[in-house]
């Protein structure tokens, strides 16, 4: 059978919100669920909504699609911080192709994820069912956002945009403001180094000899 990959997230801090705030929150969630289903959609098995409160679920047809996912998501809910548990394995549908209406290994080891990521304060954490890929996985995501709690909306801004667009120089010239200014708030950020990191778990997302058997991937560069 097909493996496929759930996300479950939440809303970091959400119970500490009052009502208003909690519900306007819940609506720029939402906002961007809407985006993520359009933009991602080649990529979506059943298509990511709310399920309860501020938690959410959606299914994915690879695996390789994570890190682009989870990095759109953080851009288009900023400054709201989620957390994601991540499950891989097989599903069952139960009714309609919404996650609501399925279960299976993967949703159990999605929910398992999102209690430890809510445990240790991660921001991701994934359950494949192969330790080693898994503590590599969590590791990286851990070191990255260690590093982005120290940032402010303007290092956030201008690593999205030097992501995009490549050099210091365009980031400069569509910020108004001088390449030093951009290099030194990308520098002392360490953002460079978190732009290797996410480099590195694309790479070990993608590289996957055969998507059905992680292990055989795990095996390659472990």
């Amino acid at each position: 059978m097909d493996q496929y990959t759930v996300i479950i997230g939440d809303i970091k801090g959400s119970r500490k919100l009052s009502d208003y705030h909690r519900h306007e929150w819940q609506l720029f969630l939402k906002s961007a669920i809407v985006q993520i289903n359009e933009d991602c959609k080649a990529d979506i098995e059943a298509a990511f909504m709310i399920t309860k409160g501020d938690e959410f679920q959606g299914v994915l047809r690879k695996i390789s699609a994570v890190p682009s996912l989870v990095a759109k998501f953080e851009r288009l809910v900023y400054p709201l911080n989620l957390r994601f548990g991540i499950g891989y394995g097989m599903i069952q549908r139960l009714g309609s192709n919404i996650p609501i209406e399925m279960d299976g290994k993967a949703f159990h080891r999605a929910n398992t994820a999102l209690q430890i990521a809510k445990k240790k304060k991660q921001m991701v954490n994934i359950n494949s069912g192969y330790l080693k890929f898994d503590l590599m996985v969590n590791t990286i995501y851990q070191l990255i956002a260690a590093i982005k709690s120290r940032w402010s909306e303007t290092t956030f801004k201008r690593h999205w945009q030097y992501a995009e667009l490549g050099t210091y120089e365009q980031v400069a010239e569509r910020e108004g403001v001088s390449t030093q200014a951009v290099w030194d708030s990308l520098n002392h950020g360490h953002a460079i180094d978190v732009m290797d990191a996410e480099r590195a778990l694309h790479e070990l997302f993608l590289n996957i000899p055969v998507e059905n058997n992680i292990n055989q991937m795990v095996d390659k560069i472990g």
